[in-house]
């Protein structure tokens, strides 16, 4: 059963990354557009506000995918009554989301695997900082989620 529940948690959550980081590319888009258009004068006028709705909008986003993972590890355990097998799909949906979500999010952009998100995310300031010593951000994702499939695999 939990072989089953494994791959299929792989298949919904690059499905749902999918469908996130397009939603979060096309907001990126406007965003991009909106600069554009104000220019960069009004746009430094309400930059600080910007920010901060921004930053809001990533805190309530960052709560709303918490809660389904949550909810979804809950349900596992029910099915599985298998507590550890249940945090670990947590840990792999996190870990996907590492990878997915930004992958869909810079192929929405049209721009190349390079792309990292802005600097005042304390995430991708890390993996701007992580590329400016030659580590590929990728690298910094894939390994994680490497060692947490091989981690479910020895433990199902």
């Amino acid at each position: 059963m939990e072989l089953y529940l494994f791959l299929s948690a792989i298949i919904f959550w690059i499905l749902y990354y999918y469908f996130e980081g397009s939603h979060d590319g096309a907001f990126a888009l406007e965003t991009k557009l909106m600069r554009e258009k104000l220019g960069k004068e009004k746009f430094s006028e309400i930059e600080k506000g910007f920010v901060k709705y921004e930053l809001d909008w990533h805190l309530f986003d960052a709560l709303e995918k918490s809660l389904v993972k949550i909810i979804s590890a809950v349900l596992i355990y029910f099915i599985t009554d298998n507590l550890l097998f249940a945090f670990q799909m947590i840990v792999l949906a996190v870990g996907i989301r590492s990878v997915a979500h930004d992958f869909f999010v810079a192929r929405r952009m049209g721009k190349g695997l390079n792309h990292i998100g802005p600097d005042f995310l304390w995430w991708d300031r890390f993996l701007r900082k992580m590329q400016n010593l030659g580590i590929n951000q990728y690298f910094i994702k894939l390994i994680p989620n490497l060692i947490i499939i091989l981690w479910i695999l020895l433990t199902i």
